[in-house]
């Protein structure tokens, strides 16, 4: 899985970013400004997206979680500051399930527990066999952009993710539609244990496809906190990136300080 490093000049604490469906680790464009300032900054793509091959008759969520393990390992990184935006929440969820001890704090942009019910419909009908040989499988990834991201303030992000969307291939688009169509079971199985690792979900107010749902769960669990931004959609670390720089570096450090103090 490609990775690369930023490393600060005497900070011993890590981030590692976790990007979204269609994505790649070049939508974090905004926050490597303050991230780096104070923290070593590990950089991921997905399997399928950006310069990481996808890998055939794999589970992805699972997949994805020993590669980064493995990484970790690699760079001698202990535990880190998870920082992940739409699908990378959920990769974190996996991690946390297999791997604790590995973070420090969980941040989730734009949490994907759950879709609304119309949502999954489409999504389902999107990777529908005859639709998925008809349709070139951008049309798909394109028009469920504009139902997520439908307002005029969400341009920017909708086009992000569209622009690096199409380097996905065929392949590696319908495995992660498929796959993260169940993304919430990861959630739920998360949400049966008894972790304490500290999480904040940053949420936009117009993100109408997961707020609802998002909101359960964080009400739900022991250590976690909510921040919702108001006029934004469900890519908040692009629409309100200063916003949810600033939550994200207070809360890392907050969370830094009581595992010193422990």
């Amino acid at each position: 899985m490609f990775y690369k490093t930023l490393i600060h000049p005497s900070s011993k604490e890590w981030i590692v970013l976790f990007h979204g469906f269609g994505g790649n680790s070049s939508i974090f464009y905004k926050q490597l400004k303050p991230f780096r300032s104070e923290y070593n900054v590990l950089l991921l793509d997905l399997p399928g997206h950006g310069k990481t091959p996808y890998p055939k008759d794999v589970d992805l969520f699972e997949y994805s979680c020993d590669k980064t393990l493995e990484i970790l390992k690699d760079l001698k990184i202990k535990s880190a500051h998870f920082v992940g935006i739409s699908l990378g929440t959920i990769i974190m969820q996996e991690i946390a399930l297999r791997s604790p001890s590995s973070i420090k704090s969980m941040i989730l942009g734009g949490a994907t527990p759950k879709l609304k019910k119309w949502g999954e419909f489409l999504c389902r009908l999107s990777v529908f066999y005859p639709l998925r040989k008809m349709l070139p499988h951008m049309v798909p990834y394109r028009i469920f952009a504009r139902v997520l991201l439908p307002k005029r303030n969400h341009s920017d992000s909708r086009k992000a993710f569209i622009k690096e969307a199409y380097k996905l291939s065929k392949e590696a688009y319908l495995g992660w539609v498929l796959y993260g169509l169940d993304g919430y079971t990861t959630y739920d199985k998360l949400a049966e244990t008894e972790n304490k690792i500290p999480k904040l979900y940053i949420s936009g107010s117009e993100d109408h496809m997961f707020l609802e749902s998002t909101k359960k769960y964080a009400a739900n669990e022991e250590n976690a906190t909510m921040e919702i931004i108001e006029n934004c959609g469900h890519v908040c670390n692009i629409e309100e990136s200063e916003r949810f720089n600033d939550l994200a570096v207070s809360f890392m450090k907050s969370a830094s300080k009581v595992q010193i103090t422990a």
